[in-house]
C-alpha cells in the first residue's frame, strides 16, 4: 500500500508542479526505485518455495 501511495504522489508531483531538471531527475530516480522495490516484493510474494522442515 505504501508503494502505491508513493507512486500516486510521484505522478501527482510530475503532472501538477513545474520542476527544474534536477528535481525531475530526483523524482525520476525515486519513481524507478519505487517500481523496482514493488517488483521485487511481488516476486518474493509469488515465488514458490518448498516449506522448510523444523529439525528438533
Amino acid at each position: 500500500m505504501v508503494l502505491n501511495a508513493l507512486s500516486a504522489a510521484l505522478a501527482w508531483i510530475v503532472h501538477n508542479r513545474a520542476l527544474d531538471s534536477w528535481a525531475m531527475l530526483i523524482v525520476g530516480i525515486f519513481a524507478v526505485c519505487n517500481a523496482l522495490a514493488g517488483s521485487w516484493l511481488v516476486w518474493r510474494l509469488l515465488r514458490d518455495e518448498p516449506p522448510s522442515r523444523a529439525i528438533n
